[in-house]
């Protein structure tokens, strides 16, 4: 699946190009749906116990060139705030470049961390906001993405450090009261965009 979000690049081009509601909710039907792939892409690898290093691979570059792609064509149709564009894109880059350094060529894979699959849920959320034009969503994403990005780059960054150091990744202990904090504020959030969107879809 991770071929579908790559392959529909350019159906995003063709209707994000056209003027008017109905293409606008085709494409944010389009970005749905690759989300909706990622998703159960990975959900069927857990299941089977199938996650190769193959996988862990493609999937993450799947993500970032479809986000890419899709900040790009927001940018020239819906004039996406090039600063944010930049904090998006870069972030990768700045993983690979520190990764670079402190790794130095070390054949090592290092699995997404928690914070990082965050900020990609933020990206994606923002990112189909702006296809829609739901500045209600751009609002209340645009700073939740900023500060999960730099949550994301810190934790990175200190799992590199341990790498480099004692070549092992650190494990996470993902306390029971993490996990409750971090789904009823994920719920409420995605609650409230939920009513919103409907109110500004039905209005």
């Amino acid at each position: 699946m991770s071929l579908f979000r790559i392959m529909v690049i350019p159906l995003l081009w063709y209707f994000l190009s056209e003027p008017g509601r109905e293409p606008a909710l085709i494409a944010f039907s389009i970005v749905l749906l690759a989300a909706l792939s990622d998703g159960l892409d990975g959900f069927i690898a857990r299941l089977r116990n199938e996650e190769s290093r193959l996988g862990m691979i493609l999937d993450p570059f799947a993500d970032k060139v479809f986000a890419g792609a899709l900040v790009i064509l927001l940018i020239i149709y819906r004039d996406f705030p090039i600063l944010l564009a930049v904090i998006i894109l870069g972030r990768d880059l700045l993983i690979l470049i520190v990764a670079g350094i402190l790794l130095r060529g070390q054949k090592i894979l290092v699995p997404p961390s928690l914070t990082g699959k965050y900020a990609f849920a933020a990206i994606s959320v923002l990112l189909a906001c702006s296809v829609l034009r739901f500045e209600f969503g751009i609002e209340i994403t645009e700073a939740i993405t900023i500060v999960l990005i730099a949550a994301s780059i810190f934790v990175y960054y200190r799992v590199l450090r341990h790498l480099a150091k004692e070549n092992t990744i650190p494990t996470f202990n993902d306390k029971p009261i993490f996990k409750l904090m971090r789904w009823t504020t994920t719920s409420l959030i995605s609650l409230v965009l939920i009513i919103k969107l409907y109110g500004f879809l039905f209005s």
